[in-house]
């Protein structure tokens, strides 16, 4: 386990929080508080952190395990808990009716039918790329032989990206950032790399500074529209920061508990953010204050679904796979 990851985790997840919060603010009130929206938006590269993190996590953690250890893992720690998130919003959706494109982007977190489709729990669509990955991984750890048949294939899928949507998914750009963090997992270690930490985080602060951070929606980023702009703007220096960080020897301690909570704070957020708009419509408050009480109880209210909810399901599924070892979510 590298902590100082496991820390990283949740700052990724705080920057996306603080995106919505801010996005709230400015529903709110007109403005996302002291910092302009135009470069609050940078913070959604916390998605491309942990998909970097993912690719280093599973690289790390994978060998010596069977397919189907790996598989069973990745379910237990992802699915039932996403599924068990995502109730309130498919609720919601079915006073109304969704149809089975929906369905299928859901519960399978497959969004490529005939069109695109999100999840209806938007933040999902990370999800779907994750389990693309693990797929694949789950694949190399059946017979090595699998990896240069996919790295094929994702090249074939990549060419072929304007003749619709499975292979606009399959062949999206983002997939690139888990393929860093492959190769940063097995980059060697020195002190002096930590710099990558402010490098890259300079870096993304450049970019939304000059403009040039990508703009879009969740079907834009399930189909791959300016991905490889996002991938050269987030992916490259979300790399930067997380091989930095892997450089810092951390230990456990209450940052790293709160990077195990990542997970439910990623999820849960959005709720919990837009439970407090109607707040804020009801009785305003300066924009600093809603984005700072947005990010506050977005962690409160997912510490308390981690331990009240996240970790009995786990802990539930656990004998399955005694004596195993356990891999953080990242997502």
């Amino acid at each position: 386990m590298i902590w100082s990851l496991q820390v990283l985790r949740f700052v990724a997840a705080l920057m996306v929080v603080y995106l919505h919060a801010a996005e709230t603010a400015f529903e709110a009130t007109g403005s996302s508080g002291i910092v302009p929206l135009d470069l609050s938006i940078v913070a959604i590269s916390g998605v491309d952190i942990f998909f970097v993190i993912s690719g280093v996590v599973i690289a790390r953690t994978a060998s010596g395990m069977t397919s189907a250890e790996f598989a069973w893992k990745r379910f237990r720690r992802i699915v039932p808990f996403y599924l068990l998130c995502c109730l309130p919003s498919v609720l919601v959706a079915a006073k109304t009716g969704f149809g089975w494109r929906e369905g299928v982007a859901t519960f399978l977190l497959w969004p490529a039918t005939d069109v695109m489709t999100a999840p209806l729990l938007l933040v999902a669509w990370t999800l779907c790329f994750e389990m693309v990955f693990y797929g694949a991984a789950a694949l190399v750890l059946a017979d090595r032989r699998w990896a240069a048949v996919l790295l094929v294939l994702y090249g074939l899928a990549f060419a072929f990206r304007p003749f619709g949507p499975l292979f606009q998914f399959l062949g999206n750009p983002l997939i690139l950032e888990f393929l860093f963090g492959v190769a940063i997992a097995h980059a060697p270690m020195r002190r002096e790399l930590v710099w990558g930490i402010p490098l890259g985080a300079a870096a993304l602060f450049a970019v939304g500074i000059a403009g040039l951070a990508p703009l879009g929606g969740t079907i834009k980023y399930l189909s791959g529209v300016d991905a490889l702009q996002r991938v050269m703007v987030y992916g490259v220096p979300a790399a930067l920061i997380v091989y930095g960080t892997m450089q810092i020897r951390a230990k456990q301690s209450i940052w790293t508990y709160l990077g195990d909570a990542s997970y439910s704070v990623y999820l849960t957020h959005p709720l919990t953010v837009a439970a407090l708009l109607a707040v804020w419509t009801a009785y305003p408050v300066p924009a600093d204050l809603i984005v700072a009480l947005g990010m506050l109880a977005s962690v409160v209210v997912a510490w308390r679904i981690h331990e009240g909810f996240e970790k009995p399901i786990l802990a539930a599924l656990r004998p399955a796979i005694a004596g195993k070892r356990e891999m953080p979510a990242s997502s």
